[in-house]
């Protein structure tokens, strides 16, 4: 009786069918390179992402930089002045000093690329920053007529280009940025 209870159960065990170990073993290893290589795109992924977000930032704050330097500029000789223009009293290539109305009194800015650092300090008071990790900042001067000049009295317009440093130190230029100064008649 024992002996027809063995043979059932062998002849039951023999006809299951089951995974072996080595084909256990070759799935789990399967599946391991399957999960680094998806691993990997997926820290690919994010690293983009922080990079794009950390240009964005770094496009972001330069815009800003321009447009303030632009406005800053814009109203040295603004356009609703009467009594003539106040104008640029000092200019490099690389810092431009400027009068211009605030209200109606009279406020000299000096707008200083230095140290990779763009700063505008207000009435000979204390510098602020407007944009740090800057790698070039360069202003050219030109008159009337298109002419480059050094001249601060001549000076009509000024063209500014700005080169910052971005994520994983990545340069991004703003080139050809002009502001025209107003002349007064």
């Amino acid at each position: 009786m024992v002996k027809k209870m063995l043979r059932k159960m062998h002849r039951r065990m023999s006809n299951e069918k089951a995974f072996t170990l080595i084909e256990v073993i070759v799935s789990l290893v399967l599946i391991g390179i399957m999960a680094a290589i998806a691993g990997m795109g997926l820290v690919k992924i994010a690293e983009g992402y922080v990079f794009a977000k950390q240009n964005a930032e770094t496009v972001q704050k330069a815009q800003i930089t321009l447009a303030r330097i632009v406005k800053e500029l814009g109203a040295v000789c603004p356009p609703w002045t009467t009594s003539g223009c106040l104008g640029i009293t000092a200019a490099s290539g690389t810092s431009v000093t400027y009068t211009r109305l605030q209200g109606t009194a009279p406020v000299t800015n000096i707008i200083t690329y230095s140290n990779s650092n763009i700063t505008i300090a207000v009435d000979s008071g204390t510098a602020t920053t407007l944009i740090d990790n800057v790698t070039a900042f360069t202003l050219t001067y030109f008159d009337a007529a298109g002419t480059s000049t050094a001249t601060p009295a001549n000076i009509r317009r000024v063209d500014i280009n700005l080169t910052i440093s971005g994520a994983n130190n990545t340069p991004i230029s703003f080139n050809n940025n002009t502001v025209f100064i107003q002349e007064s008649y």
